[in-house]
């Protein structure tokens, strides 16, 4: 057995805080309206990412352009875009062009002064099908020295967009879900049965994928069976929908508080249809106060072998630069529907060739170069790159650069350059058993193309659970998830990835778990079966999310030790920020007494006998974490035992 270094004992008692965990309701995060705010006013600015953008708007060179699609809700005029102007420390100023077509539309100083305010006025920009598209350049004046690259580019941060007019009132289920959406609360019966409850997680993750990047927020509420009328009023751009099997078959709108509320009703089997239809295309010929679906047909989504970066989202690319010109994009491993390794990529682009020197052509992942060439006068490339299993992470960004020498640094002095990149270009990958890479990395791909899911109480706290980790789920993914609501031993059985709840820690299956707890003793086992323990005197509870291998497939199990609301705690802190679900990372994230998540991850690269620059190999330091999360006025002490599991039971 290995001897605790004195040292690490005493950071483990310097770090133990004392309470436990008070009931956290587990609910969306609230997007409460302003104060007076009612259906129909027009909404409080919104952040350019709740409208599908990027809050953060680049502009790349002295003159540089950004395209921007706008979502428009009926009756709503977006008016301007307001931010925080940053400047690189060599430009004086300039100014912004807001173009529609070949019209402009305004033309908006730039302040010289840093971390300034700035205004782009959208008067006059039309409206077409719900968007207005429009361009925004830029033109910057500098003075001496000056580098315009990507690194250090003009940016408006914090971009807000503003909307004049009234919100019109929906009048079929046709536009019952406007262009933009704020927030969806889901209302089942007290007493919900399992239809109603697949029924609105599967509406949950279809809204959410409807919305694409656009962070809408989901509440999941109940209501007395015999009076299924929603009590709270909605905000602007908010909307609430009601499941029940009492109700009549089909989507009908009904009067609520202050604004139309969606009914989605109908016997057991045919509910599931009902949502579905509201989520597919075919609910824009719902053009009534009410509508009842058929049968639909769902082709099953199957991960081809070669693809093209065009069908991987990734448009056509042209940068033209006074410095190094570079273009990005990204590999993203739910495009390809599966986890995925052993990934290739064919570059395919042009680049202009000036000077005395072509230069060289890179490539790179964060910051390592995965592979270079010299650039020849041809003025074209077409190459295979292989992307290293090693940087492979969920979503994967790529960078191509051309770099020359003897570019000169006095403004207006530099040899423009341009590169390209087409979208034709191939990838190739295979798919990846056990997934590349593993945990909470490997999600949402390992749950594709349909993953089961199944809860042990299936009461509406189940259902607010199911509804908040589908919804993290979908906003990861680029594509639609299916999901199959079913019973814990159909799950169980089954070859499909599963994601199991069991918020109280009871009738989970037998499971080789990243960690686990028989009371005073927690546990953190890695791939190989090593193993590290933490002996806690008294006992901790804790909320736990972990992803683990069962067989072949993925499982995603949220549990707890006997309290459901510190498993509630980690998801609603999940929701409150929608970055923190694809931020994840490791194998198991565990939340104890009001404390800060900490993230596990179990490593087989070191045996437990092998020691790590601090003395512990990386299952005892993840064993220690979990010890230091835990340890609320508890006497904690670490045993680290190397061996292999027991074989699983049963």
């Amino acid at each position: 057995m290995q001897r605790w270094p004195t040292a690490h004992l005493a950071r483990v008692f310097v770090i133990l805080l004392v309470g436990m965990l008070i009931g956290s309701p587990l609910i969306a995060p609230q997007l409460s309206p302003r104060a007076g705010a009612a259906p129909g006013d027009p909404p409080p600015p919104m952040s350019l990412r709740d409208v599908g953008s990027s809050s953060t708007i680049t502009f790349v060179g002295q003159q540089g352009a950004v395209s921007l699609s706008l979502p428009v809700p009926e009756n709503l005029t977006p008016s301007e875009i307001r931010g925080t102007a940053q400047l690189p420390a060599f430009v004086t100023g300039g100014s912004v062009d807001v173009m529609q077509g070949d019209r402009l539309l305004s033309r908006n100083p730039i302040p010289s002064t840093p971390n300034a305010p700035i205004t782009l006025s959208l008067r006059g920009v039309r409206v077409d099908r719900h968007a207005a598209d429009i361009v925004l350049r830029s033109y910057l004046r500098a003075d001496g020295f000056c580098q315009f690259d990507p690194a250090n580019a003009f940016r408006i941060v914090n971009s807000t967009l503003t909307y004049t007019g009234r919100e019109r009132r929906p009048t079929a289920v046709a536009d019952f879900l406007p262009p933009v959406l704020r927030k969806l609360t889901i209302y089942v019966p007290d007493d919900v049965q399992q239809a109603e409850g697949a029924a609105a997680v599967n509406l949950a993750t279809a809204v959410v994928a409807n919305y694409g990047s656009a962070p809408v927020a989901v509440e999941t509420r109940s209501l007395p069976r015999n009076n299924l009328v929603p009590t709270t009023p909605v905000g602007p751009l908010e909307r609430q929908v009601v499941i029940s099997t009492s109700a009549p078959a089909g989507l009908s709108l009904r009067d609520g508080p202050g604004w139309p509320f969606l009914q989605i009703g109908g016997p057991a089997q045919d509910l599931l249809v009902q949502v579905q239809f509201l989520g597919s295309d075919l609910s824009s010929i719902a053009m009534s106060s009410s509508a009842v679906a058929g049968p639909l047909r769902n082709a099953p989504q199957l991960a081809p072998q070669v693809q093209t970066l065009a069908d991987l989202g990734v448009g056509d690319q042209l940068v033209t630069s006074s410095a190094w010109p570079t273009v990005s994009f990204g590999i993203d491993q739910t495009r390809l529907g599966r986890p995925s390794h052993n990934v290739r990529v064919q570059l395919v682009g042009s680049y202009s060739y000036g000077g005395d020197s072509a230069g060289q052509l890179s490539v790179r992942v964060g910051n390592r170069v995965i592979d270079s060439w010299a650039a020849g006068s041809s003025g074209a490339y077409n190459r295979w790159v292989d992307i290293p299993d090693g940087v492979l992470s969920r979503f994967t960004q790529v960078v191509v650069a051309y770099t020359r020498s003897g570019v000169p640094e006095a403004c207006g002095n530099g040899t423009r350059g341009s590169l390209s990149l087409d979208s034709s270009g191939e990838v190739t990958s295979d798919a990846a058993d056990p997934p590349v890479p593993a945990g909470f990395q490997s999600l949402p791909q390992s749950l594709m193309p349909r993953t089961q899911l199944a809860w042990t109480k299936g009461d509406v706290g189940d259902v607010a659970r199911a509804v908040a980790i589908m919804t993290g789920m979908q906003r990861m993914s680029a594509i639609p998830l299916g999901v199959d609501v079913v019973s814990i031993s159909d799950a169980t059985g089954a070859q499909s990835p599963a994601i199991l709840i069991a918020a109280d820690g009871q009738g989970l299956p037998d499971l080789d778990l990243p960690v686990t707890s028989d009371g005073s003793t927690i546990t953190v086992t890695n791939t190989a079966g090593q193993t590290s323990q933490v002996t806690l005197t008294p006992a901790t509870r804790y909320g736990t999310l972990q992803v683990a291998r069962d067989d072949d497939r993925t499982v995603l199990v949220a549990t707890s030790t006997e309290d459901t609301a510190d498993l509630d705690a980690i998801l609603a802190w999940l929701g409150d920020d929608p970055d923190r679900w694809a931020a994840m990372s490791g194998d198991a994230v565990l939340q104890v007494a009001d404390r800060e998540p900490v993230f596990v991850t179990v490593d087989d690269a070191v045996p437990p006998s092998e020691s790590s620059d601090s003395g512990l190999s990386k299952t005892a330091a993840a064993a220690v974490a979990v010890g230091a999360l835990c340890a609320a006025g508890a006497v904690a002490a670490i045993i680290v035992v190397g061996r292999r599991r027991r074989g699983r039971q049963g």
